[in-house]
């Protein structure tokens, strides 16, 4: 069952994200100047066209009018009637007037809603770039805490939500906003007094946006989890295909998505209903306060100042703005959902990128280094992980780190990458504290072999002539596989070297995607080599000639090794044995085998428990 929702605090509106979302949007100031130019344009044409009643009214009295509206000024001003009949007049200047101001409302529409478009697909370009420039650029420890759902969840639905809020939203707020501003003002124009009763909503209609606001933002901040939720559910079942039909989890997998994507319906519906509520209640707001308008407007009192065709006009204009008013009070489902995803999409934005205060370059390191009392517990935990590790590895040996698991070996190497600090004592490279390098040269330094392969949909080429190695030539790259014994297969691909891998390397079997990872590191030519079971997925063959590869590239090279494989441990200069994140022995294989204790019975047990 699916934990209780702690209450969210209730902010219906939060000026200051809400304007760094703004600031987003205006940043392809010409587009957006475009965009409301054109709504500009649109709203003019609204009033005009409310105005244009009064010059067809006014044209059908046989008494003159009491004063001319802005159409009937234009049309005398571009095309003087001279001695024409007013009716007569009427009957060609009206009509050509309704064209153009059907064209120019027309044209405004189109300039506004398409160049805020430009705008909307910019914001979502830029936001989705920003966070996912933050995302490989953030500690490992945040990765770490995130599920990778959840990481993918920020980069599509949560940024398509900040781009509703941050261009469709304002498109809705400038188009109908002005709409309604230029309505206003030509209503106060005619009969300041009478558009005073529309005024009479407002508090009513800023108590329903208020109450609405709050219950927008807190089913909107539930469905965006959700789908972090949904998302990581799917990545998981479609990565693990295999094991859910072989442990035959297919049933209980599919409970735990439809509990998912159930919670996820209820939130909508709940937010359905609250935005399907809004508009009934604004509509009648509005109808309380038309009736209230006519009733005043038909006051013998009132209808002195006005003759029949500005009378008319006055009630267009009041009429229409309705629809402004009421799509002005839907588009608070869109802004709270927005800012429910700001929210989250402004504090990873924020994320700090990995720490690097070093100052020290480095150009090529002899490969010396050593631990002094070092302790490391992951952050948020107080249990250590690793305790008192104190090892000091010579330049070009192969050192080989072996235990249960469990025992620390994988945190040692995180602490050796960087990727995590030490909670106490001091990791050093050629006698300088690592943290003390500039990051860039540091782990220039290390060739990295994992025993989880990551391969890209791309060419074996750019997938071995990875990221800073993308400069290699076919030469050196043919080297690089050929040392990995990967070049046969290779060569036998289509299109060899440039042949697409497909996801992760599908297609691949698990010794030709590690043979790969082997050549990656073998091209970087780094001076220290980390294999973490790096040999795990080879067959008994593939592992010999490899590891003969491995033995002629580590010489002059320090190598650490985590690996089960007495191969690749009885070859060692060195062999480390933790448990439960100690160091317990060193020495030879010889030495431990001899010396008897853990070693020696995961030796007898040829690393079965490891």
């Amino acid at each position: 069952a699916r934990a209780q929702v702690a209450p969210e605090p209730t902010r219906p509106w939060d000026w200051a994200r809400y304007r760094r979302l703004l600031c987003s949007v205006a940043a392809p100031s010409g587009a957006f100047l475009l965009s409301i130019v054109g709504f500009l344009v649109y709203s003019v044409a609204n009033v005009l066209l409310a105005d244009l009643t009064q010059f067809l009214l006014d044209s059908l009295g046989e008494a003159p009018p009491m004063g001319m509206g802005f159409v009937s000024q234009a049309a005398h001003w571009f095309w003087p009637p001279g001695d024409k009949d007013p009716l007569d007049y009427a009957r060609i200047a009206v009509p050509i007037a309704a064209i153009v101001l059907a064209i120019m409302r027309a044209s405004g529409y189109f300039l506004g809603n398409y160049f805020m478009n430009i705008v909307a697909r910019g914001v979502v370009h830029r936001l989705r770039t920003q966070v996912f420039d933050v995302l490989i650029r953030v500690p490992k420890q945040f990765i770490d805490s995130h599920t990778h759902g959840e990481l993918v969840s920020k980069l599509t639905f949560n940024v398509e939500q900040v781009s509703g809020a941050s261009s469709e939203a304002l498109k809705t707020i400038l188009r109908d906003g002005l709409t309604i501003l230029a309505l206003i003002s030509y209503m106060l124009y005619l009969n300041w007094k009478l558009t005073l009763v529309f005024f009479a909503i407002t508090p009513a209609m800023a108590a329903v946006v208020l109450a609405v606001g709050r219950h927008f933002r807190r089913y909107s901040r539930r469905i965006q989890d959700s789908m972090g939720e949904v998302t990581q559910l799917s990545n998981e079942s479609m990565h693990a295909f295999d094991e859910l039909r072989m442990f035959a989890a297919t049933d209980q997998q599919s409970a735990r998505f439809r509990a998912a994507s159930e919670f996820n319906r209820v939130q909508s519906l709940k937010l359905a209903f609250v935005q399907a509520v809004s508009t009934p209640i604004a509509q009648i707001l509005l109808a309380l306060a038309l009736a209230a308008l006519f009733w005043f407007a038909l006051d013998p009192a009132i209808l002195a100042g006005f003759s029949a065709g500005s009378l008319v006009a006055f009630i267009a204009a009041a009429t229409q703005l309705g629809k402004p008013i009421r799509t002005l009070t839907n588009v608070q489902s869109i802004i709270q959902r927005g800012l429910a995803a700001a929210e989250d999409l402004f504090a990873q934005i924020d994320t700090p990128p990995e720490a690097d205060n070093g100052r020290l370059t480095l150009e090529r390191a002899r490969g010396e280094i050593v631990l002094d009392q070092v302790d490391f517990a992951y952050p948020g935990t107080d249990r250590l992980v690793l305790q008192d590790l104190s090892l000091r590895i010579p330049a070009g040996k192969m050192v080989a780190f072996v235990g249960r698991s469990g025992a620390g070996k994988s945190s040692l190497i995180n602490l050796l990458c960087r990727f995590y600090g030490p909670t106490s004592g001091q990791i050093q490279l050629d006698e300088q504290p690592i943290e003390d390098y500039r990051l860039a040269d540091y782990r220039r330094q290390f060739g990295l072999v994992s025993q989880r392969v990551v391969l890209f949909s791309d060419t074996v080429r750019a997938n071995v002539a990875f990221g800073q190695l993308d400069h290699a030539d076919d030469v050196a790259l043919r080297q690089a596989l050929e040392t990995a014994q990967a070049w046969s297969f290779v060569e036998a691909l289509p299109n060899g070297l440039d042949a697409t891998l497909g996801d992760g390397g599908s297609g691949l079997s698990g010794g030709q995607k590690q043979r790969l990872a082997i050549a990656r590191a073998v091209l970087k030519d780094a001076p220290i080599l980390v294999l973490d079971e790096a040999t795990s997925a080879l067959d008994n063959e593939s592992e010999a000639a490899i590891q003969a590869s491995l033995e002629s590239i580590s010489t002059g090279r320090t190598t650490l090794v985590i690996a089960h494989r007495l191969s690749t441990v009885e070859r060692a200069d060195m062999i480390v044995v933790m448990d439960e994140g100690r160091i317990v022995a060193t020495g030879s294989h010889t030495e431990l085998v001899a010396e008897g204790g853990l070693y020696a019975s995961l030796y007898q047990q040829r690393f079965a428990g490891s």
